[in-house]
């Protein structure tokens, strides 16, 4: 067997049975093995370092350990040795969400999921408890940059989601977030550097997602640019008593929010000058406790996902979250014929091929 093989972290061995070995828990890739004698049985439940460390076991003969190993290999539940720390700005080594990581990929490597997403860069746009709670999700899940833009003051409402304090209120909103940001993970850019240079007239290279969080309904005009540029963007909207999360929109490839505008106006024509009102709105933007703490993790996931080389579930989607219990619907989209939104890219703006959607897991049947 090539190279130093262990049993895939954090997975579970539990005994069901006599003769009978349960490996993990999640019915997407959890395995039994069954018809075990009392010493195999035994063997098995021991093997959880390295395995050729461990498939010495005088009580289980050569041929049948080889025979054993095989299985767990066929079984994805053995993986090249991980590195003993990953290259991460996430706390704690990224420790917390390693196993998961290494739980989804075929070859066990969460820690190269980690490395890209130190390498990686977010923005977002729109700070209130909603915002911050998906910037700060995203520190703490290993991204390297997570630019903050919004000016405006944090309130007495915003406390409590998204590491706001009491002492914060009055302080600009990213002001006070990339201080929070800081003492959760040091190593988190915050978007002060790309600030600066902005200031200085140089170019700042754009960030692989924005995220633009909106309160009653979502401007097309507002990431007109971000299209332009090919920036991948998500699109979250606060309204009365849900959120809006989605479209995912890969410049090219997936229907815009001016496409999401067209369809709801085939279907409502008065909806154009209702969106127009609701833009224009200037009533207090206040955003309720479990909506934003739901819609802030289901918007990081899909960030996550587009960062992790998979294509979000939001892309030709949006997820309604209803209070007061904040299950998630899905509702489709698709390009409208009369946006010409539609372009020619079959490559992201760095110039690497675009991830094709996947299924999730570890390939299992």
């Amino acid at each position: 067997m090539p190279g130093r093989r262990v049993l895939r972290p954090s997975t579970p061995v539990l005994r069901r049975a006599p003769g009978e070995v349960q490996y993990g828990t999640d019915p997407r890739w959890a395995v039994r093995l069954v018809g075990l004698d009392a010493a195999e049985e035994a063997w098995l439940r021991t093997v959880s370092g390295p395995v050729r460390a461990a498939s010495e076991h005088p009580a289980v003969p050569a041929e049948r350990r080889a025979r054993l190993v095989q299985v767990l290999e066929d079984a994805l539940l053995l993986v090249p040795a991980p590195p003993r720390r990953a290259t991460t700005t996430a706390p704690g080594g990224g420790e917390a969400d390693l196993g998961v990581l290494a739980a989804l990929r075929p070859d066990g490597a969460g820690h190269r999921v980690l490395a890209a997403r130190a390498r990686s860069a977010v923005a977002v746009v729109g700070l209130g408890r909603l915002g911050a709670t998906l910037a700060t999700t995203l520190a703490t899940a290993g991204v390297g940059s997570v630019g903050l833009h919004d000016p405006s003051p944090v309130l007495v409402t915003d406390v409590g989601l998204g590491a706001y304090r009491v002492r914060d209120v009055g302080a600009p909103r990213e002001t006070a977030l990339a201080r929070a940001i800081d003492e959760i993970s040091p190593d988190v850019r915050t978007g002060a550097a790309a600030a600066s240079a902005r200031r200085a007239g140089a170019a700042a290279e754009p960030p692989d997602v924005v995220v633009v969080v909106e309160h009653h309904a979502a401007d097309p005009a507002r990431v007109r640019e971000l299209v332009g540029d090919g920036v991948a963007h998500l699109s979250v909207v606060v309204r009365e008593a849900d959120v809006v999360v989605g479209p995912f929109v890969r410049p090219g490839l997936d229907p815009c929010l001016t496409c999401v505008d067209l369809h709801r106006a085939d279907v409502d024509p008065c909806w154009p000058q209702v969106a127009r009102q609701l833009r224009e709105l200037a009533a207090p933007q206040h955003e309720e406790s479990v909506l934003a703490g739901a819609a802030a993790s289901l918007a990081a996931a899909q960030v996550l996902a587009a960062l992790d080389g998979t294509v979000p579930r939001t892309t030709a989607a949006c997820l309604e979250i209803p209070a007061p219990d904040a299950v998630p619907r899905l509702r489709g989209t698709s390009r409208h014929p009369r946006c010409g939104c539609a372009g020619p890219a079959s490559a992201a703006p760095d110039g690497t091929p675009l991830a094709a959607r996947t299924s999730g897991g570890r390939g299992r049947g």
